[in-house]
């Protein structure tokens, strides 16, 4: 039951009634499929969405990276300016929460070689692992 739409994070959200799980929840509208009208509804009292990053992406994950310089912008466009520290030798000392774990890798490979995962370690363990994979995959013959 479809109460309002929502613009956050860079995506368009319908607020509504989940009937399978009887409460308010929020849908992204991109992964809507097969959508048709359906029968009317009664109104229901409708609580504004708590829209909190934290509440609705919680933070199971943090996240620690030296991040190169040039890199700056992206810190402060996506974390903003309280995520990182500048060090001495004009590097980043980043810290964030993350969701998931396919959020950190992803976004530790969108860098390039401009990042070193320091936290956690079971990640480093990981990108090193899909390293070598990609090593044997592409390795010269």
């Amino acid at each position: 039951e479809p109460y309002s739409l929502v613009f956050e994070w860079s995506q368009w959200y319908v607020w509504g009634w989940c009937m399978l799980r009887q409460d308010f929840r929020l849908f992204r509208l991109s992964r809507m499929t097969d959508l048709r009208s359906g029968e009317p509804f009664p109104g229901r009292p409708c609580p504004s969405p708590n829209l909190m990053t934290e509440r609705v992406f919680p933070h199971r994950y943090q996240v620690k990276a030296v991040v190169q310089p040039e890199y700056r912008f992206r810190l402060l466009d996506d974390y903003g300016k309280d995520s990182f520290t500048e060090q001495a030798d004009g590097t980043l000392l980043f810290s964030f929460g993350f969701t998931d774990e396919e959020s950190i890798l992803s976004w530790i490979l969108s860098f390039k070689d401009g990042i070193e995962l320091l936290e956690p370690e079971a990640l480093r363990s990981k990108l090193w692992q899909f390293g070598r994979h990609l090593s044997g995959k592409y390795a010269e013959t």
